[in-house]
């Protein structure tokens, strides 16, 4: 686990959420000195496109199928028109290539002004997870960002989408999923296991510490624990004292739920009103199944920015 976020990879689409994700990078690159990789993918469908289909409407060749006594004309393309000419494709990738240049000198430009180190990457791939996966995988990346789909001032039309669905289950390195323009002014940290948790109670401290930022220690057990007597609260209780522990020196609120997880962390963010939802990816022992799922709910369904941990 990184001691800082020196090193951070920052997904660039032009669109209004990745602006809302480098907002986000900027503060933490600010916090910590960090250098910020800027990478765009261009989708090499457009290096496809002369297998595809086109026929020019003065090449169409009709044929009568004439039955009983209104007849019908086929129409069917004769097969050497098969090809989308060749300039029509170089035209296509030139403005494609041209505008993530675009993107990528604009975003640098601005992180630049800000006293940022960047570097820009252009990367073509036929699926744009799998590059940002590839590029995580040989780069020494401690932490990725990107912004979700849908429209920051219609926080109900924000949703998952499919790249950053892929890459955050990845689970290579903490992946910061961006839902708004914020400061890190507080941080809810949602704990299952001390132990197992460390990652996500570091990551919390640091940035705790660096941004000067409240952190809400949140533990929720499923209501079915409860059967085994209440020797169970106390374990929680006591996780959450070891977890604050842990973060000595921030000024830390601690709350213990019993419920639906999904539900009980979510309602505690909007309460709250935090920045930033922290928590672990994947499983926790015989509770895997549980925790997959509640991360899950918590990308898809926050309304606030969500850092999941390995």
């Amino acid at each position: 686990m990184p001691q800082s976020f020196d090193d951070i990879l920052l997904l660039v689409d032009g669109s209004p959420q990745s602006r809302v994700a480098e907002n986000m990078a900027l503060t933490i690159s600010k916090l910590f000195n960090s250098q910020i990789t800027l990478i765009h993918v261009i989708s090499s469908d457009l290096w496809r496109l002369p297998q595809r289909v086109y026929v020019p409407r003065e090449n169409l060749a009709p044929i009568n199928t004439a039955t009983g006594q209104f007849p019908r004309t086929l129409i069917i393309p004769q097969s050497e028109e098969y090809l989308i000419p060749d300039s029509v494709v170089k035209e296509a990738i030139e403005s494609y290539t041209e505008r993530a240049e675009i993107l990528l000198s604009d975003s640098a430009s601005l992180l630049n002004k800000e006293g940022i180190r960047v570097v820009k990457k252009k990367v073509t791939s036929f699926n744009v997870a799998d590059a940002i996966i590839e590029e995580i995988v040989s780069g020494q990346y401690n932490l990725v960002i990107m912004g979700n789909t849908g429209n920051e001032e219609a926080p109900l039309d924000l949703h998952l989408g499919s790249v950053a669905a892929k890459v955050s289950s990845s689970n290579l390195i903490p992946t910061l999923i961006v839902r708004r323009k914020t400061q890190l002014r507080s941080i809810l940290l949602c704990i299952e296991n001390t132990n197992k948790d460390q990652n996500a109670v570091e990551i919390t401290r640091l940035l705790g510490k660096a941004a000067d930022a409240k952190v809400i220690l949140l533990h929720v057990q499923e209501k079915s624990l409860l059967r085994f007597g209440p020797q169970i609260s106390e374990v929680g209780h006591q996780i959450l004292l070891q977890t604050k522990n842990m973060l000595e020196g921030l000024d830390v609120e601690q709350f213990f739920g019993s419920g639906d997880p999904a539900a009980l962390i979510l309602d505690r963010a909007e309460s709250a009103n935090v920045d930033l939802i922290v928590l672990g990816r994947g499983g926790h022992g015989r509770l895997s199944h549980l925790l997959g799922s509640v991360s899950d709910h918590i990308l898809h369904y926050a309304t606030v920015s969500v850092l999941l941990v390995k």
